[in-house]
């Protein structure tokens, strides 16, 4: 069964064509991320910039970086740093995600934070209106608020089995608000920080 995510990965095709500093890199990390984000750049409806930004820290990004580790190299590792990440929401469905592509195919990584706690991280491909997922799988992961970190760790052969010198193109981390379900209010996206800014993206190249 499909999980549905309706809305948030539409934008990403066009995204991606227009982030501003393109490169390869061998590893990822924190000091040198794949896609570094601006601050205090959450927009209403991703369009309209506004202040104050306070009250939504927890979706904005700073950056975004994939790892591999030599003791475990049939995993994929993907890092979504955000400024003040938040384990529940006050009342938001707030949506993380990190799409890229590999061989012309779509992938993400995405998690959701209720108020009531977080979901299961996923990852899977995606169609090609970038709304739903193809095929999708439970991985393992952490989200980590005291380091405002949210990574997840994902098998290899779920998202097409990356392997040596193989390149993930097109990485994009959005953000995005809307109301949950369960209010009864129209779930669109009132809020996102969409990396039309960023300050650097780079293409990743898998190490084993």
């Amino acid at each position: 069964m499909k999980k549905k995510i309706v809305g948030i990965f539409v934008c990403t095709l066009l995204i991606a064509t227009i982030l501003p500093i393109t490169g390869n890199v061998i590893a990822g990390s924190e000091e040198d991320p794949e896609v570094k984000d601006r601050i205090f750049d959450v927009k209403l409806f991703g369009l309209f910039p506004f202040i104050p930004q306070s009250n939504f820290k927890y979706v904005d990004i700073i950056s975004a970086w994939i790892n591999e580790e030599s003791d475990n190299p049939d995993y994929l590792y993907m890092n979504l740093k955000i400024r003040d990440l938040e384990e529940t929401t006050e009342k938001f469905d707030a949506i993380y995600v990190i799409s890229w592509t590999l061989n012309s195919v779509a992938y993400s990584a995405s998690v959701h934070i209720f108020p009531e706690g977080p979901t299961a991280l996923l990852a899977g491909s995606i169609d090609e209106e970038r709304n739903d997922y193809v095929d999708y799988i439970i991985c393992d992961g952490d989200i980590d608020s005291i380091n405002d970190i949210i990574t997840w760790i994902i098998p290899k052969d779920s998202i097409g089995y990356p392997s040596n010198a193989n390149k993930l193109e097109n990485i994009v981390p959005h953000t995005h608000l809307r109301y949950p379900e369960s209010s009864g209010i129209p779930m669109w996206d009132l809020f996102k920080d969409l990396p039309w800014n960023a300050k650097i993206i780079k293409d990743y190249i898998v190490q084993f």
